[in-house]
């Protein structure tokens, strides 16, 4: 089995035009599993976003929005993709969204991340991500992997500081 999975900075879904170019290239490139960084979602936008995914041609999708101005991501099923996928944490300000799905032999936790911008804030998040790390683990035998998707901004300059 195999799944085609991709992350893609967006930088902004509000505006219509741009998200169907983003959507219908997305459905093109037949991907399995995207999760999108700053989408700039809001709560009273998802039903339409979510309705316009599989009008475009996707399945199901997840969101965890910031503000109108920044923040937000989300994860976008393919139509086609048949595991059984949930969102099972999400942080209150739209920075990451933890998901899974499960095979017949193995758990795989999706961990899609916007980090922030400031490195010790950076520093802290990733610090604060270990603590979900016992949540999401079972002691039933199964085999668990993580899969970290996400913008994590070490693109940054300059790079090397001190606090990041």
């Amino acid at each position: 089995m195999s799944i085609k999975i991709a992350s893609i900075n967006v930088n902004g879904l509000r505006n219509v035009k741009k998200r169907t170019l983003v959507f219908n290239w997305i459905v093109l490139q037949n991907i399995d599993l995207v999760c999108l960084q700053e989408t700039h979602c809001t709560q009273d936008q998802t039903w339409l976003w979510s309705k316009e995914w599989k009008e475009y041609g996707g399945g199901e999708s997840f969101w965890n929005c910031g503000t109108n101005e920044s923040r937000g991501v989300g994860i976008l099923l393919n139509k086609d993709f048949t595991l059984s996928f949930d969102v099972s944490m999400i942080d209150d300000k739209g920075r990451m969204q933890i998901g899974e799905f499960k095979t017949n032999t193995a758990v795989y936790h999706i961990f899609n991340l916007y980090t922030p911008n400031k490195g010790s804030e950076r520093k802290l998040f990733f610090e604060n991500l270990k603590n979900f790390k016992n949540e999401l683990y079972s002691d039933d035998g199964t085999d668990h992997y993580n899969i970290f998707l996400g913008d994590f901004k070490l693109d940054r300059s300059p790079s090397h500081q001190k606090d990041d």
